[in-house]
């Protein structure tokens, strides 16, 4: 069977949701991806043509990326395209899908600090991993089982002025 597997660099354009099918968790948001250039003429920038498709992120990534991005945010995906087909309307209709295996931010686009917290009353932490495993002096989620990441949101790409300006954080997500 020929698989395409691919990467894409994209902007999440739904808001994402989170459902069960069975046992497992299904992470879901559409994205877009456009090409961007300067016209050597005019110097001015100008948007290429635009590839929609529809991300999934199954099992343990749909459990950690659930809660992380919201609409906007600039994002890197690595999956397999899909493309399905369906009947509406009488007619067969067809969407691309990306099962995605690979999910980060953009770095280019979005502001990510990452960060240990220390116990009370404790020096810096050791390097290395603690006894449970995790990181040592790891910030812990609300599960107490992950290190936690703070990323914050911008385009750069919309201003080119705003390249050097530092965003606000704007969540956590586990690690």
């Amino acid at each position: 069977m020929n698989e395409t597997h691919t990467t894409v660099r994209g902007t999440v354009i739904t808001d994402p949701t989170t459902r069960r099918v069975g046992e497992d968790s299904v992470f879901s948001f559409r994205v877009a991806s456009n090409t961007r250039y300067q016209d050597r003429d005019t110097g001015e920038w100008k948007t290429g043509g635009t590839l929609y498709f529809s991300a999934n992120c199954w099992g343990r990534l749909a459990q950690r990326a659930s809660g992380t991005l919201v609409k906007g945010d600039g994002i890197i995906v690595q999956g397999r395209l899909l493309t399905n087909e369906y009947e509406k309307d009488g007619r067969i209709q067809r969407d691309l899908e990306m099962r995605v295996t690979a999910l980060g931010p953009d770095l280019s686009r979005m502001d990510v600090t990452m960060r240990r917290a220390q116990a009370e009353g404790s020096g810096p932490a050791p390097d290395g991993p603690a006894p449970d495993g995790h990181a040592a002096g790891g910030l812990r989620d609300a599960e107490g089982d992950g290190d936690v990441m703070e990323i914050g949101s911008r385009d750069a790409d919309d201003d080119p002025t705003e390249r050097a300006a530092v965003s606000g954080l704007a969540g956590a997500v586990r690690v």
